[in-house]
């Protein structure tokens, strides 16, 4: 083999491989487990607003009915018995508002972090679903084939269930301006460490 010819052969498999390197990542996000969301770090916007939820109905609010406060915290009620019932238990009410938009809006923002059909965390760019008010993502081609209907409403059951545990956690914390709402919140798999050999 002349040097020129040594030399393509020897650039085009360093490329292939860098090729491959930059590739893996994706590859490899896209079979994480539905465990490695660190829940304590995620960055969850407030999209749903104190007013914008009723906290005796826990219903979205009638625009139409007078804002009030409490403790600093406006709200509006979605019926026109709501602040009557609510000054009647003002702190179990607030609570129940404060944990229940949470919900609401970790639910909307973390609705295409994992896939509706094997629950595994997406690696973003896939197929899109618009369920249940929500957008769902697929994580691979086998999931844009075997996508069912029931599998929307166990994801947003999952997907609550989490919701309540990160609450649980961190309570009612909100960031806002995040480039994705799991930055910074991915467990990656642990690096296998090779042992030496035990020499006979």
């Amino acid at each position: 083999m002349s040097g020129q010819r040594f030399l393509f052969v020897l650039l085009s498999s360093a490329c292939g491989l860098a090729l491959l390197w930059l590739a893996a990542p994706a590859r490899a996000l896209a079979q994480l487990p539905a465990d490695a969301v660190i829940l304590e770090k995620v960055k969850i916007p407030e999209k749903q607003k104190s007013v914008d939820l009723c906290p005796v109905y826990l219903v979205p609010s009638d625009p139409k009915l007078p804002v009030w406060e409490y403790k600093g915290v406006k709200y509006r009620g979605s019926k026109a018995d709501a602040l009557w019932k609510f000054l009647k238990d003002p702190a179990r009410y607030a609570e129940a508002a404060r944990k229940e938009r949470f919900i609401n809006n970790f639910v909307q923002a973390m609705s295409p972090v994992w896939c509706p059909v094997t629950d595994q965390i997406t690696p973003g760019g896939m197929t899109q679903w618009k369920r249940l008010g929500l957008t769902f993502e697929s994580c691979c081609s086998f999931c844009d084939d075997n996508v069912k209907d029931e599998d929307f409403p166990e994801a947003m059951k999952r997907l609550k269930e989490r919701a309540a545990k990160t609450y649980a956690l961190i309570g009612a914390k909100y960031t806002e301006g995040a480039k994705s709402p799991v930055e910074g919140a991915i467990r990656r798999p642990a690096a296998k460490v090779k042992t030496p050999k035990a020499k006979g």
